[in-house]
């Protein structure tokens, strides 16, 4: 690998962190492949035109990776660990602008204002190894900034004015590549930025995942500091 920036070099070295372990089964993409450079997104009207106003700021550009195929899939692989899993795959930018659509075919009988909104949503993350459904988009509207983040997932998140099933983030574009170095992709790991109460029951599967990925995750990665996402799951009960 060559040419890097030093935030694509902290998530290549994320992705060699999992594809190496020895307590992680995991089908890994490549951090060999880099996209065109940043500088081309500019301006947003070459992929629409209702993009004209939308800015991508410096924090935005800075913080954005190139890659072409970095993503995995993983589970743990020994019987006396916690049973954890995750996914995750970025996409690179020009691959995000180009998406035609939103999700608005997801969503039966949707309001103008949904539509509206949902028309605005482009992912960036998601899951194509298991096929799970879930997805990160960045809100791409202008006159905001830093743009807002959503989560969506099959599960009974969300309320009104906006459609069922989607979720804000309260993070940024970077903060969520930053987390992202912390949980792997563990399942359900958006849940810990949002103001969904985990102490339902219907989501008693996503908070064993997270209470094994905060046991198992300090031990085989020491070098992050998990004691801010174990503050937000606490909070979260």
């Amino acid at each position: 690998m060559h040419n890097l920036t030093p935030n694509e070099e902290r998530h290549a070295e994320s992705l060699e962190e999992i594809r190496s372990s020895p307590f992680l089964q995991a089908d890994c993409g490549s951090s060999e492949h880099l996209g065109a450079a940043l500088e081309e997104l500019s301006p947003l009207r070459r992929y629409n035109d209702e993009w004209a106003d939308v800015e991508l700021d410096q924090n935005f550009l800075g913080c954005a990776l190139r890659f072409t195929d970095l993503g995995a899939q993983w589970r743990t692989s020994r019987k006396k660990l916690p049973r954890i899993q995750g996914e995750f795959n970025l996409l690179n930018l020009h691959d995000v602008l180009n998406q035609r659509e939103g999700p608005a075919a997801t969503v039966p009988d949707a309001s103008e204002s949904q539509l509206r909104f949902l028309s605005e949503l482009r992912f960036f993350d998601h899951t194509p190894r298991s096929g799970s459904g879930r997805l990160t988009y960045v809100r791409l509207r202008p006159g905001v900034a830093p743009l807002e983040i959503w989560y969506s997932a099959v599960a009974d998140i969300g309320s009104d004015p906006y459609p069922p099933g989607f979720i804000r983030m309260d993070i940024t574009y970077c903060q969520y590549l930053d987390a992202l170095l912390l949980t792997k992709g563990t399942y359900g790991w958006q849940y810990l930025y949002t103001d969904v109460p985990l102490g339902r029951g219907d989501f008693r599967e996503t908070v064993g995942y997270l209470e094994g990925m905060l046991e198992l995750f300090p031990e085989i990665f020491p070098q992050y500091d998990y004691t801010p996402l174990r503050d937000r799951l606490e909070a979260r009960r």
